[in-house]
């Protein structure tokens, strides 16, 4: 792991370049408010580093996580960042960022959903009126800290857990260094945060004598408009999942209504009947399981199995949409008007009706 290491209880979150409003804030950088350099806001270390390297020109580079609710869509608008290079100015030397989002459980494996490691996304950088240092030096000014902003132009992002991959380039030799989030005065976890350089390594810190290595976390923030981001409806309820929706229901064919494009692993339908109307949306499913005695009836669009309709052999599928898949298992009942895009296999029985 690359950082800036040293020789050897009042946090506040920054205010930012940036207008709009906050989805998420790890931004903790202050621990000292006003205690610096002509009444400036200090961060101070609480172990052995000062920050960790987010190059450009050394191809090392920083990644911590979010994520965003179920039920929830964030439309990111812009990503704030801090850096700083050791013996600045207050003017900002940064002039490169890199970023990129991918969406996964850990960095460097997953979906990449925004931005590269390649173009400089920098939109704006500026002085972010904090000091880095090292106690008891609370006036040190050769470490101050810029806040960074990256343009995202209303990226969509569903719930899920998201990595924001970034490095930074700059005009001075040394750096650029991020500063771990801080959070109070003492050595304690402040995040998950990872480092690249030529593999993925989890960014720990030691306290001042060298021992007790402790997981960090990067600071940023998110800005832009969390909008619902809901499945189905039904008896005029929103439901984050199709599941929810069908789980909801309370009488046999009772009708429930796409809200968007769903893509679930697998629904299971019982102890009650569903009708599924796609209203202009469509539906991708791995598995679906129809109990005994029960159907799934599609209406409009399509619905695209990946993988089996494991129908018991009295369970239902009534088709009177387009259901598509390379591969259509059933060992059920199939009916319908409906298209279906391949032929189906094992079908238990084949039922008239509309």
């Amino acid at each position: 792991m690359t950082h800036e290491g040293n020789v050897s209880p009042l946090v506040q979150p920054m205010m930012s370049m940036m207008m709009g409003p906050v989805l998420h804030d790890q931004s903790e950088l202050v621990n000292y408010p006003g205690a610096g350099f002509g009444g400036a806001d200090v961060s101070a270390i609480t172990g052995n580093s000062f920050g960790f390297t987010s190059s450009v020109s050394s191809n090392i580079y920083l990644a911590d996580e979010f994520t965003v609710p179920p039920g929830e869509l964030w439309l990111i608008d812009s990503i704030e960042l801090f850096h700083y290079q050791t013996g600045s100015t207050t003017s900002s030397t940064i002039n490169d960022m890199r970023l990129q989002i991918s969406n996964g459980a850990l960095p460097g494996t997953n979906n990449i959903v925004f931005g590269d490691l390649t173009t400089n996304r920098l939109n704006k950088t500026s002085f972010s009126g904090i000091y880095r240092i090292q106690p008891p030096n609370f006036t040190a000014t050769n470490r101050p800290i810029m806040k960074s902003s990256v343009v995202a132009s209303a990226l969509a992002l569903p719930s899920g857990t998201y990595w924001i991959e970034n490095m930074a380039g700059g005009t001075l030799a040394s750096g650029p260094f991020t500063p771990p989030r801080t959070l109070g005065t003492t050595h304690i976890i402040t995040g998950n945060q990872y480092q690249y350089n030529g593999s993925w390594i989890a960014v720990v810190e030691f306290n001042s004598g060298g021992s007790n290595p402790l997981p960090k976390g990067m600071p940023f923030v998110l800005y832009g408009t969390s909008i619902p981001d809901l499945a189905a409806r039904v008896n005029g309820i929103d439901y984050i999942t199709l599941q929810d929706a069908i789980d909801a229901v309370t009488s046999n064919g009772e009708e429930i209504t796409l809200l968007k494009n769903v893509n679930e692993a697998a629904i299971t339908v019982g102890p009650y009947s569903v009708v599924i109307k796609g209203d202009g949306f469509n539906c991708t499913l791995n598995q679906i399981n129809i109990a005994n005695g029960k159907y799934l009836r599609w209406l409009e669009n399509t619905l695209n199995i990946t993988g089996n309709i494991n129908n018991h052999v009295s369970g239902v599928l009534w088709n009177n949409g387009t259901i598509s898949g390379s591969s259509l298992n059933n060992t059920g009942i199939i009916k319908g008007t409906g298209t279906f895009s391949n032929p189906i296999a094992n079908a238990g029985a084949l039922q008239p009706g509309n």
